[in-house]
């Protein structure tokens, strides 16, 4: 199961939705309520959630490209 993609060409990360929402905590993370900011006051765009997910991936995952760097 990939519940991120690294785009290499642009050098982003995308979210995979549909597999982020079968684990619990990642979906409480994808609620709009709780991804209301500044920018995105509706929390529709979930630019938090993006953050924190790319967080967490870049982290703790293999296929991170900082996976082979020292903690």
């Amino acid at each position: 199961m990939k519940f991120f993609l690294f785009n290499n060409a642009t050098n982003e990360i995308v979210v995979n939705e549909p597999e982020v929402m079968l684990v619990k905590e990642f979906a409480d993370l994808w609620e709009p309520t709780r991804n209301k900011t500044k920018k995105d006051p509706k929390g529709q765009k979930r630019t938090r959630a993006f953050r924190e997910l790319a967080y967490i991936w870049l982290m703790c995952d293999w296929a991170s490209p900082y996976a082979d760097y020292s903690e």
